[in-house]
């Protein structure tokens, strides 16, 4: 099953940047009205990390039930930003924002397999008010991994990175 998802619209750019930005606005209020609760704030960000960190690997997979899903989150999300952005701006939202795709290789598909373990495995232990955080991050990581300069920086770095650490895991075992 091969569902590319390699294009990403202003409006999908839109929807994984507001995602994130909406929690990290709600911290940073709440931080200038009551500095002694920043530290809390911070922890409540980093299930929204976890997710981004996650979809953005994920975003780098082309086939099979997480690519799959990916091309679905993306599609999905170009459409409902594409409607908020017209709906608001009544501005052109199908502008391809998107750079030089790389994939991960088998030994990364093996790398996101097992984050994908860690996180399907975890998932019951996550506070329950980390979960929605949690779902959309990996949505915004999803939608960010594409993008142009957001996205390159993921590809650039972390994609040769989890590729690599799959090679070595693989040659360390098999």
């Amino acid at each position: 099953m091969f569902v590319p998802a390699t294009t990403l619209t202003i409006g999908g750019l839109f929807v994984g940047m507001a995602l994130p930005l909406w929690h990290v606005s709600r911290f940073a209020i709440g931080s200038i009205k009551n500095g002694a609760t920043a530290t809390k704030g911070a922890l409540d960000l980093v299930p929204l990390a976890a997710g981004m960190a996650y979809g953005g690997i994920a975003t780098a997979t082309t086939s099979g039930l997480i690519g799959f899903s990916t091309g679905a989150i993306t599609w999905f999300g170009n459409a409902a930003g594409s409607l908020a952005m017209w709906g608001s701006t009544g501005g052109e939202t199908t502008l391809a924002a998107r750079s030089s795709h790389l994939e991960l290789t088998g030994m990364g598909n093996l790398v996101l397999l097992l984050l994908t373990v860690v996180v399907i495995g975890g998932w019951k232990a996550i506070p329950t008010k980390a979960k929605p955080k949690m779902r959309l991050g990996i949505v915004s990581g999803i939608l960010l991994g594409l993008s142009a300069t957001l996205g390159g920086v993921v590809m650039a770095t972390v994609i040769p990175a989890v590729n690599a650490a799959g090679a070595a895991l693989v040659g360390t075992i098999a």
